[in-house]
């Protein structure tokens, strides 16, 4: 399974995104199924209704995967760690959530965000965007 992040999910939407275009080619491509995260419909929402603008049907046509208590705890895990081994450097708590929720689900991570590669020795798989 691939779970969207907010980025390439705001540029999948934006129809007049090249990138967005790219980034839905590769994910029909690879021929698995899609999903997000009940915090990046947040995200994605919260960003539209700001602007003024319609919440696209599509979006309500992904299968959407709650952040459950197993995922608080892996979020809190990979949190701690980074603090300890960056200096104390934080990353964005939507990230470490969202991220949480798709390392437990066993999925891959659609994302443009390269700072999330260094999640990957806490078991997140990219499928970058």
């Amino acid at each position: 399974m691939i779970f969207i992040h907010t980025d390439s999910l705001l540029q999948i939407l934006d129809k007049k995104s090249n990138k967005g275009q790219e980034i839905f080619e590769k994910l029909e491509k690879s021929n698995d199924t899609f999903a997000i995260t009940s915090i990046t419909l947040y995200d994605v929402q919260s960003f539209l209704i700001e602007r003024g603008l319609e919440i696209p049907p599509p979006i309500h046509l992904l299968r959407i995967y709650d952040f459950s208590k197993e995922d608080v705890q892996k979020a809190i895990e990979m949190e701690f760690k980074l603090k300890k081994n960056k200096g104390g450097k934080k990353m964005y708590m939507h990230d470490l959530m969202v991220c949480a929720t798709v390392i437990n689900k066993d999925g891959y991570l659609c994302t443009m965000d390269n700072s999330l590669e260094e999640l990957a020795e806490h078991g997140l798989k990219l499928f970058l965007g």
